[in-house]
């Protein structure tokens, strides 16, 4: 009776944090078609799964919609600003690619070294934002991205795996037939990876903070 209880609670979470997958990840893909609410949709998300991982059981629609509300004007301006550089800088990439491919000359290629690190820099100030808005939503803009750039450096290997784990389910939309994966968990799983990555950059923020 104990053996036959306990593979029923375990079924049973199992079967929750699937619904919280899907569920989650069908929120953020459809509240981030505006492309301008993608940054506070996932941050929402984010902030959602962090709650999950301490064991915070909140309700799934009103604890996502909670943290969405929280400081979402904010979150939609830095979402709006980060997305501007990003564009910017794969736009001037794509520009001495182009230049490239027609005359080598040295100051085109550093041009296109230059832009690359811009691109690199402005993606991951953007993945790791969201941790530092999560724990310092009341800090200043600037700072914002001061602090993101600074934990990529000092957490540069969770900083690649980051990237790499946020980059590949991107992969799924190549092929018609994993297309579908992604519309159920290509968004939700990497941000409840996220999660697990930045712990560590969250404990260290908030004793950053505690000792201000």
């Amino acid at each position: 009776m104990y053996k036959e209880k306990k593979i029923f609670t375990i079924l049973n979470t199992i079967a929750d944090w699937i619904i919280r997958f899907v569920v989650i990840n069908v929120i953020v893909i459809t509240l981030s078609i505006p492309i301008i609410t993608l940054y506070p949709a996932m941050s929402a998300g984010y902030n959602l799964f962090h709650d999950y991982s301490n064991k915070d059981e909140v309700k799934l629609f009103s604890g996502y919609f909670e943290h969405l509300k929280k400081d979402f004007f904010k979150k939609l301006f830095i979402g709006i600003l980060l997305f501007f550089l990003l564009v910017l800088g794969y736009t001037n990439v794509t520009y001495y690619v182009d230049i490239l491919n027609e005359q080598n000359h040295w100051f085109y290629i550093t041009g296109y070294y230059v832009t690359t690190i811009f691109l690199v820099v402005a993606i991951v100030v953007t993945l790791l934002s969201v941790t530092v808005v999560k724990v310092y939503p009341k800090v200043k803009y600037m700072n914002i991205f001061k602090l993101s750039f600074f934990v990529a450096g000092k957490f540069f290997f969770r900083t690649i795996l980051l990237i790499v784990i946020t980059v590949l389910p991107f992969a799924l939309l190549i092929i018609p037939a994993t297309a579908i994966i992604f519309v159920f968990g290509g968004i939700s799983l990497p941000l409840y990876l996220n999660v697990i990555i930045t712990k560590p950059i969250v404990i260290y923020l908030e004793k950053l903070g505690e000792n201000k």
